[in-house]
């Protein structure tokens, strides 16, 4: 979660939209006349209808939409790494969370902090399923 917030804050700095920070959908900002094919939009609406945060369900459709405007544009910022990555690697291994306050990561609270702490954070190295794994056990 936390190198999801501070890949969307570099998004959201790059294209000036830092009120829209954290959980929106990219790809919008950066090419609103790209959309997610509807036989796909149908088929992830019947997926989200029951998900709850709805932020959770507009990082699902932004995630889409993302994968989308990568296949249509080769024009992308180079340096700035895939947003939706490390959210989607989160919610593959069965994380959840419920915004307040704090995110809660299914009972680990960390807090949610502004754009400028997210965007300056240092990076997460890997995303690799082994080194998470690890970190998971050194929790327990």
């Amino acid at each position: 979660m936390r190198e999801y917030l501070r890949r969307a804050a570099l998004w959201a700095k790059a294209y000036n939209v830092e009120a829209a920070w954290p959980f929106f959908d990219i790809a919008e900002h950066v090419d609103a006349e790209t959309t997610t094919p509807p036989d796909i939009a149908d088929e992830l609406e019947e997926l989200l209808e029951e998900l709850a945060p709805a932020s959770l369900r507009t990082t699902c459709r932004g995630a889409v939409r993302w994968a989308v405007l990568r296949e249509a544009h080769s024009d992308l910022p180079t340096d700035l790494p895939d947003p939706y990555e490390p959210l989607l690697v989160m919610y593959e291994r069965g994380g959840g969370y419920h915004l307040e306050e704090y995110l809660d990561l299914n009972g680990v609270m960390i807090p949610l902090r502004d754009l400028e702490s997210n965007a300056s954070a240092a990076p997460f190295l890997t995303l690799d399923p082994a080194t998470l794994d690890a970190l998971d056990a050194e929790e327990t």
